[in-house]
Parts: structure tokens; C-alpha cells; sequence
């Protein structure tokens, strides 16, 4: 394996990934996948994540959050397939979203009259996605009255063509949340009413990774919308991986320094971990400017070496301190495992990671930053 000048790692297995959609196409059934790949397709890397899934997995429909992200996608050589923005473009992105033939989400007539401008300039039609809002309250077009102003609007701008409609729930990752299936229900109002308003949408899509997972009975769906999940990673809150799919990247780093830390010193900025007992510390060389959470880095969790676990004593922006006192052996070379998989096959899960940073499981991934090396291999 070839890391180069890196001091770290991110090794993307595809083999699980190939699994894991198999999986989720499975849950799918006839409703196709639509891979989402925002955030630098969360931290694995764009081009490489949507190679992927186009060539590897026959995806002809790709989505991501920002038009820049689109707009990366083209000029990496993925041509052919739709690629939709799943968040709104601010006005003055609106013309490069149009050039790059991306779909956008409209909701208000503001945005609708954005897209109709830009592509009556370019000589071209606007293919956009309407937005409905079913109780997220962050964009969207709410059913109803309001729904059916905006349809009436959308069908005097010229340049515009219809391509979607979707939503996104609130709750998906509880499966007992009442709010689900009132939103669902909200959904179906929705598209009966642009079917009615004379529209045909190519693309009606709910359920992201969370409702991927685990809701049955959407019948009116032409796609899914799962994120991490394809990636091997089941977002549910209670910890159930509904499809069994399996953690498909592995961050690992090297240690560089090893030396006992007597009792009543210190590491750390500021004094930060102040031993009580000698301990015998290691230093990792990777800090929060790779992508290191900082407040688990500062003493609230671990990682592993040499199969275990070296808790986090202090952390700065380059290099991290763990205490390896009770792991015989550790020497400078040995490599530190920060979530996935060790050489040697132990698992760090990312949903472990969860206990100690209080966030989801994406987070930890979009942090990572270009210093940390991809490694992708089948």
C-alpha cells in the first residue's frame, strides 16, 4: 500500500460498498438509488465515490448538496448522468448550476424565476425539482393552497421544465416516530397535486438513509435517497443495522513518539491531561486539522493500537496524545486505528464514535480534510 508524504489514511474498500448496495437496492425494489455524494461524498472523495457508483453500479442519477459540487462532478468526465441539488442555490449560483445541466430544487418563485432567467439567457430549459416541505421547516412548498399557487406560477416560465418532486423527513431514523407516516401521507397529497397541475415528473424520491433502512409501503416513489448507507453505514439512533451492511472505510495514522509521562506532569496545551499516576504516552501524528474531532480528541474517547484502546489524553492541530499504558509494546512505526477497521481486523465503529463526539454518524466522515491520503481498492 502507498501512502506517499501523508501521515494518514483512509482506506476505501469497495468490496463492502459492492455488498452493501446490493443490500439497499434489495430494500429498494423497484424504485431505483439515487447515491447521494455531498461533502466531498462524505470525506471517501467525489470522483472516486461516483466512479463508483456509475460505472460500478449502473447509477444514472447522482445527487449532492451545492452547485460547486455539481458542477466538480462535470468537469471529473460524469457527463451522462442527472446530478440533483438536493439544497437550494443562492441567486448567484443559479446560472452555473443551469450551464452545468444540474437539477435544481425550487420551492418559492424567487428561486423558480432564478432558474427561468438564467436558462432564457443560456438559450437552454431548466430542469428543477419542486421541493415539498412536510414538516422539516427548512425549504420546501408545503401541500395545498400554497403548493398550488406555485404550480400555477411554474407554468408560466417557459424555460422551466418540471424533472421532480421530493421531500425529506424529519424523524426517519426512529422507526416509531409518529411524524413518518403523517408525512408520507403529506408526500402522496403532494404529488397527486403536480400530477394534476399537469405535470410528469421523471423523479419522486422520500426516503433517505434512515427511511431507506427500514420504511415499508412507498408506493409512490420512483427512487430512494440513501446517503451513508450504500457507504456501509445504518444511520438509526437505536444502533440497528436493518440491511446488514457493513463499514466499508478505515482511518488509520502512525505513532511517532513513545515515552513515559511521570506523575503530576502534563500533555497537552495548557495542561491539558495532568497524569496522577506514571503513565506511558504515544503520540499520533494526526490532529483536529485532519479531521480529528477535538473535543474527543481532548480525553473523551479512544482509538486503537495494536488491537486496543488508547484513550485520548490532549490533542492539537497536528498531533494527538493517547495513553498506551496498558498496551505492551507500543513502539514508534506502530499504526493507530481512529474508526474502522485495524490490520489485524478489530472494529472501531463509526457508531461508537457516536458515544464520545454526540453527533451522527456522517459527521466524523465530513471532517476529514485533504491532508488525510484515499486509499480505494475492490
Amino acid at each position: 500500500m502507498e501512502i506517499g508524504p501523508y501521515n494518514s489514511y483512509l482506506e476505501v474498500d469497495f468490496g463492502k460498498m459492492k455488498e452493501s448496495w446490493r443490500k439497499v437496492q434489495a430494500a429498494a425494489g423497484k424504485r431505483g438509488i439515487i447515491p447521494v455524494m455531498k461533502a466531498d461524498a462524505y470525506g471517501i472523495g467525489l470522483a472516486a465515490m461516483a466512479d463508483f457508483a456509475v460505472n460500478h453500479m449502473g447509477a444514472r442519477v447522482l445527487a449532492v448538496a451545492q452547485t460547486c459540487e455539481g458542477i466538480a462532478l462535470r468537469e471529473a468526465g460524469f457527463s451522462s448522468p442527472d446530478i440533483m441539488l438536493l439544497g437550494p442555490a443562492p441567486a448567484h449560483a443559479v446560472p452555473y448550476a443551469v450551464e452545468h445541466r444540474l437539477l435544481l430544487p425550487v420551492f418559492r418563485r424567487e428561486n423558480a424565476l432564478a432558474a427561468e432567467q438564467a436558462a432564457a439567457e443560456q438559450g437552454v430549459i431548466a430542469r428543477v425539482q419542486i421541493k415539498i416541505d412536510t414538516g422539516m421547516n427548512r425549504i420546501g412548498v408545503r401541500p395545498g393552497a400554497e403548493l398550488a399557487e406555485f404550480l400555477s406560477f411554474l407554468k408560466t416560465l417557459p424555460h422551466v421544465e418540471v424533472a421532480g418532486v421530493f421531500t425529506h423527513f424529519v424523524n426517519a431514523t426512529y422507526t416509531d416516530d409518529p411524524q413518518t407516516p403523517v408525512a408520507y401521507a403529506a408526500f402522496v397529497r403532494a404529488v397527486e397535486q403536480v400530477r394534476s397541475a399537469g405535470f410528469a415528473p421523471q423523479y419522486i424520491h422520500c426516503c433517505n438513509t434512515g427511511a431507506t433502512s427500514w420504511f415499508r409501503g412507498d408506493e409512490i416513489s420512483t427512487h430512494v435517497r440513501p446517503g451513508s448507507l450504500y457507504m456501509g453505514y445504518d444511520s438509526m439512533d437505536d444502533g440497528t443495522n436493518w440491511l446488514g451492511v457493513e463499514e466499508g472505510i478505515s482511518w488509520r495514522a502512525f505513532v511517532t513518539n513513545v515515552h513515559r509521562l511521570p506523575a503530576g506532569e502534563s500533555c497537552g496545551y495548557c495542561n491539558h491531561y495532568v497524569a496522577q499516576t506514571d503513565r506511558i504516552i504515544a503520540t499520533v501524528d494526526v490532529g483536529y486539522a485532519d479531521g480529528l474531532f477535538r473535543p474527543m480528541g481532548q480525553g473523551s474517547g479512544y482509538l486503537l493500537i495494536r488491537e486496543k484502546p488508547a484513550p485520548y489524553l490532549a490533542t492539537s492541530m497536528d498531533q494527538t496524545m493517547v495513553d498506551v499504558t496498558d498496551i505492551p509494546g507500543v513502539q514508534i512505526g506502530d499504526i493507530a486505528t481512529i474508526f474502522g477497521y485495524t490490520p489485524g481486523g478489530t472494529l472501531l465503529p463509526l457508531a461508537r464514535l457516536q458515544e464520545f463526539t454526540g453527533q451522527n454518524l456522517s459527521y466524523p466522515m465530513c471532517l476529514l480534510t485533504k491532508r488525510v491520503k484515499r486509499i480505494y481498492h475492490y
